[in-house]
């Protein structure tokens, strides 16, 4: 029995070591995963949840409506430096701002609530005001002041005019401001040499000429873009 002690005792060894081995396999490896589970990826260590929205939640409040929803205005710099007219329509509005020799500028924005809010060429805040259906009142900024201004609601045809003609091959722009007295007031800008504008007549547009030029004459309300044009 002795020389058969060394083979009995490697027998025993290696089934010991099957056996650990097979252990060790089982201890180590994950379970198979399968299905869904196997292709959603793996949640990342220390990341919040999403969170959920609260469906019982108040919703934010919404812009305030328009005070008024179409109108125009007609007014003045409290130093008569400027004519100022405004047009709103359904929350937009523009604006014209002129001495009637030289100065001018456009401008256009919203109506929220009572509040107007308009902007110049350079994207620079033009108008401040606060309007009703009978006065805007606020302030406006051109050629570098800033001016107190009112302005009256005004009815047809007195409000905002814009022309348009092409003299000599450079475009011409013009603005005009109607009070309601009838009185004009506007400047003429030919690719960027203003002078007074000519005569308007708002119950004849058609007749309005600029150096023997028929001037394309329009009313503009609120919804017209004027700025970058």
């Amino acid at each position: 029995m002795a020389r058969f002690a060394p083979l009995l005792t490697l027998a025993t060894v290696a089934a010991l070591g099957g056996g650990l081995v097979l252990v060790n396999n089982a201890v180590v490896a994950p379970p198979a995963v399968t299905g869904a589970a196997a292709a959603a990826p793996p949640a990342e260590v220390g990341a919040p949840a999403p969170a959920e929205a609260d469906p019982h939640a108040a919703p934010g409040p919404e812009p305030a409506a328009p005070a008024v929803v179409e109108a125009a205005y007609t007014g003045r710099s409290a130093g008569n430096e400027v004519t100022v007219a405004l047009a709103v329509k359904d929350g937009r509005a523009v604006a014209y701002v002129c001495d009637g020799k030289k100065v001018e500028a456009w401008y256009e924005g919203t109506l929220t609530g009572d509040e107007l809010r308009l902007s110049g060429a350079d994207g620079k805040q033009g108008i401040e005001a606060t309007v009703t259906e009978a006065a805007a009142l606020g302030t406006v900024t051109v050629a570098g002041d800033e001016l107190p201004f009112a302005a009256e609601g005004v009815e047809a045809p007195a409000g905002l005019y814009e022309g348009r003609a092409n003299v000599r091959g450079v475009l011409t722009r013009i603005g005009w401001i109607v009070d309601t007295d009838g009185d004009v007031t506007g400047v003429a800008n030919a690719g960027g040499t203003r002078r007074p504008a000519p005569e308007l007549d708002p119950d004849d547009p058609a007749a309005t000429r600029i150096d023997g030029v028929p001037i394309t004459v329009t009313a503009l309300d609120g919804s017209t873009p004027v700025v970058g044009r």
